[in-house]
């Protein structure tokens, strides 16, 4: 039996591997729908540390909500290193973090 078992030590960085299969476990509802931001722009907190989600880049995009601040991070994670612009939102409504990317859902 193989041993999966690994321990970080602290200070050193924890290497995650994250599937597309994986990924989409980490959020909960998605549309593609520009109106939901634009339209509803108050109801939306962006971090000033991240890309702006009012960019023209994002015009195009997909918000998923994700229900921990976890899922969302990892998500956002994810998004970058498949090369697409994204962002992190907190939605004021439903008290949950939103995942803004360049990445379209496939049809």
């Amino acid at each position: 039996m193989t041993n999966t078992i690994r321990t970080a030590e602290a200070g050193n960085p924890l290497a995650v591997t994250l599937t597309q299969h994986l990924a989409d476990m980490l959020w909960h509802t998605g549309t593609t729908s520009a109106e939901t931001l634009t339209e509803n722009r108050d109801r939306f907190e962006s971090d000033p540390v991240l890309p702006d989600p009012d960019d023209a880049i994002f015009a195009a995009s997909y918000m998923r909500w994700c229900r921990t601040a976890a899922d969302a991070v990892l998500l956002l994670a994810y998004e970058q290193a498949a090369g697409h612009s994204a962002t992190m939102l907190w939605d004021l409504d439903e008290d949950e973090h939103v995942v803004l990317s360049t990445r379209l859902p496939a049809r």
